[in-house]
This record gives C-alpha cells, sequence and structure tokens, in this order.
C-alpha cells in the first residue's frame, strides 16, 4: 500500500529538481566543482582581438576598464564595461572565439559613443550585471543607483523600468539612508531579495522583496546599526572609525553573494571576506567566519595562501569561492568554502604560486612583462562561475578571460 505514496514523493521531488534546473537565472549557479588548476591559461578572452593585445577603443568588440560581475541570463551574455558607461550583450552567451562582437548595448545609442547621462537609457561606471526572478538589475556606480529591468533587455539603448538608490532616473545624489547608496560597487538577487555592496556607505543593504518600484527602501542593514550611520569600522557607532574592524562592521564592502543561508561578503577595506553561516535576520549582525585573517580584529594586507590585498570581487558556485585578489593581480580559488577562520586558497590564477603577486608576469620574474598571456592578470575586478567555467574581468588588460576545467 506505501508504494503509490513512494512513487509520488519521487515525481513530486523529480518536478521540483526540474523546475529548479531550468530557472533562466545566475543565483546560484550549478554546484558544479570546476577543476581549475594554478596558472592555467584562458581559453578565451573577450574585449580584445587575441591574449596579447589591450585595447581601450570604444566600439563593439572591446572594453575600458570593465569592472563588476557579468551574467548570463536566457542564454544572453551581460558584460559591464565601466568607463565606457555601457553594458555589452551577446545573443549566444560567452563567446566562443576571441574579439567576438557584441551584439547589443545598454547605456548608449551606439557602439562608438561612451557619453555620461543619467537617464533610464544612460549610465556612468556600470558594474555587476544579475538576474533575479526574471529581470534584469545593473550597479550603476557613480549615480550611485541600481537599474532594474523588468524584461531583460536585448536590443540597443533599451529602458530601464525602476532605480534603486534615487527617486528618479535623473536624480543622482549620494545618501546615507535607507533608500540612499553611495558609490555601490556590486549586488547581488535571489528570486526574492536584493543585495547592495553599499561601498562607500561602508555597508551592505539587504531588500526583503526585489524593488517594482522607484526609491525603495531596504529592510535591513550590515556593517551599521541602522540606515543613518556609515563610517568605516566603527563598532561604537559614534560616526567615526575605531582604527580597527570587528566581526560587524565593514570598510569598503565589494561584493555579496548567497545561496539563500549562507551569506559572503568581500571586505575590500579590511582586507578579508566575511561568511555569515546563517543569513541575517537583524541589523548589525556579526559575521561567523573570516578569510583573509586569522581573526575579526586585523585588516593586514599580504601575499600568501591565506592573505589578501584588496579583495574586490567574489562569487561561488555552491561548492567553491572564488575571490579576484586585485592588489596581488590573481583570482584566489577555495574548493570548499570556508568554515573557519584564515583558511588557505588551493587554487591561483594569474600566478605561478602563492608568493608571487606582479601584474602580467608571465615568466614570473617579479617584472611585469609589458603585455598580458593566456594566463596573467592586472587588476581582476569580476568574476563569474557557470557549470563549465570560470570568467574572470580582468580590468587593467580591457578584458574579460574565461578559464575552462
Amino acid at each position: 500500500m506505501r508504494r503509490p505514496l513512494i512513487l509520488l514523493a519521487i515525481l513530486v521531488a523529480t518536478a521540483a529538481l526540474l523546475a529548479a534546473c531550468s530557472q533562466t537565472g545566475t543565483n546560484p549557479p550549478p554546484a558544479t566543482k570546476l577543476n581549475l588548476t594554478t596558472f592555467q591559461k584562458a581559453s578565451v578572452v573577450v574585449g580584445q582581438a587575441n591574449f596579447t593585445s589591450t585595447s581601450n577603443t570604444t566600439n563593439a568588440t572591446t572594453f575600458d576598464n570593465p569592472y563588476g560581475d557579468p551574467a548570463v541570463v536566457n542564454g544572453v551574455f551581460y558584460a559591464p564595461d565601466y568607463n565606457n558607461a555601457r553594458v555589452m550583450g551577446y545573443d549566444n552567451g560567452i563567446p566562443s572565439t576571441n574579439g567576438a562582437a557584441a551584439d547589443f548595448v545598454l547605456g548608449q545609442p551606439n557602439f562608438t559613443s561612451a557619453n555620461l547621462v543619467a537617464a533610464p537609457n544612460g549610465m556612468s561606471g556600470p558594474q555587476t550585471v544579475t538576474e533575479g526572478n526574471g529581470r534584469l538589475f545593473n550597479v550603476d556606480y557613480d549615480y550611485n543607483r541600481v537599474l532594474i529591468w523588468n524584461t531583460p533587455p536585448t536590443t540597443t539603448h533599451a529602458s530601464a523600468d525602476v532605480v534603486v538608490g534615487q527617486p528618479d532616473f535623473t536624480t543622482t545624489i549620494a545618501n546615507c539612508t535607507a533608500a540612499g547608496l553611495y558609490s555601490p560597487e556590486s549586488i547581488f538577487t535571489t528570486d526574492s531579495k536584493l543585495i547592495v555592496a553599499d561601498a562607500s556607505n561602508n555597508r551592505v543593504l539587504i531588500f526583503d522583496s526585489l524593488p517594482t518600484s522607484n526609491g525603495a527602501t531596504a529592510d535591513l542593514v550590515l556593517g551599521q546599526s541602522g540606515f543613518t550611520t556609515c563610517a568605516a569600522n566603527d563598532d561604537n557607532q559614534d560616526g567615526s572609525g575605531d582604527g580597527a574592524p570587528t566581526a560587524r562592521t565593514l570598510d569598503n564592502p565589494s561584493d555579496v553573494w548567497t545561496d539563500g543561508t549562507k551569506l559572503i561578503v568581500a571586505d575590500y577595506g579590511n582586507n578579508r571576506v566575511l561568511v555569515w553561516n546563517s543569513f541575517p535576520t537583524s541589523n548589525f549582525a556579526p559575521a561567523d567566519v573570516v578569510i583573509g585573517q586569522n581573526g575579526m580584529t586585523t585588516d593586514a594586507a599580504g601575499t600568501s595562501a591565506t592573505r589578501f590585498d584588496a579583495p574586490y570581487f567574489l562569487t561561488s558556485n555552491g561548492e567553491q569561492l572564488f575571490v579576484t585578489d586585485w592588489n596581488n593581480n590573481r583570482v584566489l580559488v577555495f574548493d570548499t568554502i570556508p568554515g573557519s577562520n584564515g583558511v588557505a586558497a588551493s587554487t591561483v590564477l594569474g600566478q605561478s604560486d602563492f608568493t608571487h603577486a606582479t601584474c602580467n608576469d608571465d615568466n614570473q620574474d617579479g617584472s611585469d612583462d609589458g603585455q598580458p598571456s593566456a594566463r596573467t592578470l592586472c587588476s581582476p575586478a569580476g568574476l563569474m562561475a557557470t557549470a563549465n567555467a570560470l570568467v574572470v574581468v580582468d580590468n587593467d588588460n580591457n578584458r574579460m578571460l574565461a578559464f575552462e576545467p
């Protein structure tokens, strides 16, 4: 008599799994381990014709100092291009050949303009792109806002529908309030939450529902006890920094990631990454784990398997953690999400070991070679993990690299 119930349970579980696999967004990506190797070569370069060029000409095939995490949404690859004030769109996903041309552009009327315009179809310093509940989100750093398209756009110069951080599309003022932002570096979305790394306000804002109207107010703040204090490392909340971090303070947080349970924050100015083992439910909640430091009250930079020098962006595939180590010109790979303080990375990209740190140093002699290669990095500033590749935004080389196992 129990067999039909067992069969029904199997069918329900299978349906739920298929539904989860059919989601078109990128958050979080499949929990599939990427078996990358230290100092391996990238397979494809986007934004340059080859692995040794660094052109920043404004056209359909090049970038100019890209920052932030790209995204694949509905099969389209969205790549932020900071200095050109635009997001490039590639209809067929991550390009499989070097130097591929974009199919459309957001923020500009064409591929040769780089105008700064505070408007629903304009940008100034676009960074991370992501998807949440079928909508497209983009950080607009210089205009202190997040842009939202209710339907992910696939045509040039498409206008956003909603703005977060400002009351309208023409205001660009920085504010330390529940509705304001000040130089937001990155975002992450689930189907029900928007999480913003509000860098210059030294806090992370959490919106318990995805905003549907302009000027939405956040529900929760980390790094501060309330929405009107914004100093770095201000544990006593007197409006000035205390000189050292704690488990609940932040200094220029620059990226965020969650699987719905764990929350991970890149705490750039404190040279560390913080992990909340359970998603925070109160303001100023302390983190549980710190990476890059041995404890919660130090912020020293370093070059080793257990240290960062300005960890800028991060991502995870649910199993591994990937962190761009800006000043060390490398990406550190942790094969499991760390559960204790000071855990060492297992793999490094951009360098041959954990002690080298020079930009574009293919021969590893400690000097810049004057040009990049397929395995070097210079100020990496963005990441995207898929089931088949890790995409690294290589800022100073004006390109994005796809590393495949």
